[in-house]
Order: C-alpha cells, then structure tokens, then sequence
C-alpha cells in the first residue's frame, strides 16, 4: 500500500509528523516546547553522590534533577582500582564477547540450516520439554557458573570504583518522567539510517532481531564480516538495512565514525557538566527512522521545515530528494489530507472498527488496559467466526493505537472469548506481524484461557496525552456528601456550605435528599447546595461554619488549569488596583518661588 510522510512544520513551537498509509495513519511522532526530550544526548557529567544501597551513582549533568546511572551500566574504563585487576576484568570481558558472538553464530547457522520462518519465535513454534532439553538446561546453568567463578577472584562495588566529582560521559537512555530523574549509561549509541555504531562496546556485528528472514540475515553478516569494523567498536544493523548494499552500509559507519571522534573531541574541550552531542531533532530522526523505499512523498508545510528535510535527503540519500514536495496550498495540510480528524481520535477513550465493535483504552499510571466488545458486529456465522473477525480486526487496530498514542508499559487485552486454540493463535500471530513495524522493544504473550493477552512496550517518549481515571456523577456526589459528613462532625460544625457546578448540584438535590435530611436531622445541622456557574465537575468547595456561621474549615478543590485562569484574574485585579491608586494619587508641586517673590505674588501664581 502506498506510504505517504506528511511533516506539519508550519507552527513556530510544534513540529508534527505523520506517517500514513491509505486513510489508516500508521506513525506519529510530535516536538514542541513543552516536551523537552533530552533522550539520547551525549552530555558530559560529575558523579554528585554514590548510593552503596541501591549500587547505583547520581551525575549532575546539567539539568535541574540529577541522572540515575546503575553500576551494570558503567565502563570498565571509569574503574579507580589497580591495573592488574582493570586488565584481569578486560580480558575476561573479552573472552565473553568471543563467547557470545560464537553462540549468536552458531544460533543462526542452526536456524538457516532448519529453514526457520523467525528466530526465536514462541507464537510459530510450540514446543514441548523433553528430557533432552533439560540436560541442555542443565548444560547451560554450569557454564553460567563457570562464568561467574571467573569474576571471583575480586567482587568490587561501586563504591569502591567510582569516586565522587569523577567526570563521566553519559548517554541519556530514559526520560525525566515524574518526578524521576533522567536514566543514564556510559555505554554510548550513536544511531544512522542503517546501522546503530556502539563506539565504546566492542560487541563485533549485530543483527536487529527484527530481521527474521534467514536469507537476509546471511547476507549481512557476510557484509559485516567484509566491512572493516575498529576493534574498540561494535555496530547493529538496523531494519532499513536490512536489503541494502554493502557500500551504503559502510558509507552510514564512516558518518558514524566521523560523529564519534568529533563527540570526543568536544568532550576533551568542555567542562562538566554540559551537552556534548544533542540527537537529530524530529524533522532528521523522522526521516532517518520512518522513510523506507515504501514512501512514495514527504509533504511538507513550512519553508524552515522543507529546507532541512531537503538538505538532510541530499546528505543521506541523494537519489531520494524528489520525493520531498512542499506543501502550498491555503487549507492546513493536516486538514486537507483528514489527518487532524484522525488524530483526535487520541483525546477518545472509545475507538469504533469498522465491523461494528469498538475498543476501550483505560491508560491507568501502571499499566493500560484495553477492552474488545463486538458491538453490533454480526458478520460472522456463528458467535466464534464473529469473535475471531472481530479480534483480528481489533488486533490490527491496537497494534495502531498504541504506536500513535505511545502507550508503554504492561499493556493488558481483554479478547472476546474464543473456544478455538487454533483461533487465540491467528489473533496472537496477526498482532504479533501488526507490532514488527514498531520502532519499540515489544514482548507479546498469550492469550490465556480468560481471553486476557499481557504485553509490554518500551516506553520511547513520554505520551502525548495524559490520562486521569475520573469518576462518574454518582460517585462524585457520594464522595462529596462523605466529605461534608467526615469534615462537619470533625469540627462539629453547624452550617455547611457546599459549591458545586449546576450539574452536580441539581443530581444531588434530586438523588440525595433522604441521605441529606438524614444527615442534617443526625447532626442537628444544615447543609446549603450551592450552585457556582465558575466550577467544573472535578472542582468543590466546602466552607464549614459555626453557630454564629464564622468559618471552622475551607476545602477548596480546583482543577489546575483553573488555578491558573484564577491567578491570573488576580494578577490582573491587582495591576488595575495600582494603575487607580496611581492615578488617584496628587503631586503637589514645590513652591520654588517662595524666597524669591513675595507671599502675596506667590499665592497669585
């Protein structure tokens, strides 16, 4: 199907990119000011504290919280302890890497040589345990030993190889998200078109797991194994690489290489804490990572935005330069091309199928939860071909959702049931194929006797809308009437009042008068409903009284964008009440002539 790039750049503070195929959008990626990503940027930074609990050191890098790096992500190169035990460590990290690079070989030959569809793949295959593989388990858990009794002759801690204010180059791998400060490695990565260098792991050549054909996965090791890779790097070929040449490949690692020696000089220059090297900004890594030889145009509004997608196509693909057009026309190009309509799907927790069913996306802070019905879909024949069409079309579509609203984390799906064994596989194997074109590590199980299928995605960004669990009207006023109750036998008040929105207020008074008559008769009180035209449905406030009716308590509960309207109301209040005051205010006017004339020629002037 015929792939189309369009890039809003057209707005000074945003930058939108949609990646559509037919009228199904198939990627979405956004920048502005407010999302201030730092993932991925090289910065030069100083261990601020070391944390011997958590095995872990803190690095101010420059932003206002400091960065989070684990002992497991620390170069051996940073270790303060003696050289015979740093070339000990050295040698054994060495010999593992040999070690691991011949099974990864070996794995794949084995593979080539079965004929395998996908390497390691737990939907294809279903494998039984034999006696056979648990003598290999066995084999494997005494190697394991074997490895770790290598590292014996010294265990050292973090805090006895890293020192604070040690000067450190870190990678920016997770996000500040919270109040959680950002995750860092000094295992840096530096990303091309189609490969992925690793300067300071020299891992050898790796294939993207991604790349599942046997075929294409010989082809480019043969190429990895004729390129010549520096021995103190290692480098991973990307999806986009995986049917190219062997001269596009080495021309991406010869621009990688480049990038790296011009970060480290940069790094010998600078002054910790500061930013070495900042990733592509969206209009570059869009381009890098969405363009394939599937797209056929990159429309563009904007000039800035056209020039830099010109100018980056002709460095990195000279031949794929007429595909960029810039868009002229009057109407917005998200409009003219019903993008926009499309994307404000996200603000919808309900997202309808074309067969008749829906689904339910309930994004909570831990996990996201997403629930299939059928609706009125009854094109099946019976209720189980009904079920499977409705699931498969469900699975195409959440394999959608999740990488436009960059939902991460556990994601649960509730499948309508299916009776079938051979059915749950189709539904797992077509969300497994629809989730391969996802730039994030995605695990995918299966779907359990329940109808329930667990998942989990890499979190890439921090999503672009933010989900709260709200209550129903129901519930709101009951949580409100046990406020009023919890808060007027507390200070033993007798007047309550309680400012609600219209909505709320007139649910209250029409569901809630036994409850309130009750209350008040028990207490020998009165609560007064009032009406406040300025309040949404989340926002209360409850002014306690006394006899005499002087406030006890004021529970005030305002959303935060609301907060914000009110204190500017306020600020504005006040700069009208100094512009009167100043206004208002006389300047008497210094009698200078008083010595020179006299009092009565004085009065006069």
């Amino acid at each position: 199907m015929e792939k189309n790039l369009y890039i809003d750049a057209s707005h000074p503070n945003e930058t939108r990119v949609v990646l559509k195929s037919g009228d199904n959008i198939e990627d979405y990626e956004y920048e502005g000011l407010k999302n201030n990503l730092i993932k991925n940027n090289i910065y030069l930074g100083k261990v601020s504290r070391i944390e011997p609990s958590l095995q872990a050191a803190f690095i101010d890098f420059g932003r206002d919280r400091h960065g989070f790096l684990s002992f497991n992500d620390i170069q051996s190169d940073y270790y303060q302890i003696p050289k015979a035990d740093l070339e000990k460590i050295k040698e054994e990290e060495e010999k593992a890497r040999e070690e691991l690079s011949k099974e990864v070989e070996a794995k794949e030959n084995e593979n080539i040589a079965e004929g395998k569809l996908e390497i390691d793949d737990p939907i294809e295959v279903e494998k039984e345990i034999t006696e056979e593989e648990n003598n290999k388990e066995n084999l494997n858990e005494e190697k394991e030993k074997k490895k770790e009794s290598k590292f014996r002759f010294k265990r050292y801690k973090i805090q006895e190889v890293i020192k604070p204010n040690q000067v450190i180059l870190v990678q920016v791998i997770k996000d500040e998200r919270g109040q959680k400060g950002a995750a860092l490695s000094t295992f840096i990565s530096i990303a091309g078109k189609y490969i992925v260098l690793m300067p300071n792991t020299p891992k050898g050549g790796g294939i993207s797991r991604k790349i599942f054909n046997p075929a294409d996965r010989k082809k480019i090791r043969t190429i990895l194994n004729e390129i010549e890779i520096p021995k103190e790097m290692g480098l991973i070929v990307r999806t986009a690489g995986s049917n190219k040449t062997k001269n596009e490949i080495n021309n991406d690692l010869d621009t990688l290489v480049k990038t790296w020696s011009q970060i480290k000089n940069t790094a010998i220059n600078s002054i910790a804490p500061s930013l070495i090297h900042q990733e592509s900004e969206i209009i570059k890594r869009t381009l890098r990572d969405m363009f394939d030889d599937n797209t056929q145009n990159i429309i563009i509004e904007g000039n800035e935005g056209y020039k830099k997608a010109q100018t980056f196509m002709k460095m990195i693909m000279p031949s794929n330069v007429k595909k960029v057009k810039k868009y002229r026309g009057k109407v917005p190009l998200f409009i003219e091309e019903n993008i926009e309509q499309k994307l404000n799907q996200i603000f919808e927790s309900e997202i309808k199928l074309k067969s008749g069913g829906y689904l339910v996306i309930n994004p909570t802070e831990a996990l996201v939860s997403i629930d299939i019905n059928s609706g009125s879909s009854i094109k099946g024949k019976n209720v189980e071909s009904t079920a499977l069409d409705t699931n498969i079309e469900a699975a195409e579509e959440i394999a959608r959702q999740i990488k436009i609203r960059d939902l991460s984390g556990l994601i649960i799906i509730d499948f309508i049931d299916m009776l079938s064994f051979g059915n749950r596989r189709l539904v797992e194997k077509k969300l497994k194929e629809k989730c391969r074109t996802d730039r994030a590590r995605i695990q995918i199980g299966r779907i359990s006797n329940f109808g329930l299928l667990e998942m989990s995605r890499q979190r890439l960004r921090e999503s672009a809308i933010k989900w709260k669990v709200t209550l129903t009207d129901e519930s709101f006023a009951q949580k409100l009437l046990k406020t009023v109750e919890l808060k007027a036998v507390i200070n033993k008040a007798k007047f309550v009042e309680l400012r609600v929105c219209e909505k709320i207020s007139d649910f209250l008074k029409e569901n809630f008068v036994n409850d309130l008559t009750y209350f008040e008769k028990k207490n020998k009180m009165t609560i007064d409903i009032i009406s406040d035209p300025t309040l949404i449905i989340p926002e209360y406030i409850i002014n306690v009284q006394n006899k005499s009716k002087k406030s006890i308590e004021l529970i005030e509960h305002f959303e935060k964008l609301k907060n914000l309207e009110l204190q500017i109301k306020e600020d504005k209040i006040i700069e009208k009440k100094d512009v009167k005051k100043f206004h208002k205010k006389t300047f008497k006017k210094k009698p200078y002539f008083k010595k020179k004339f006299p009092k009565k020629i004085a009065a006069i002037w």
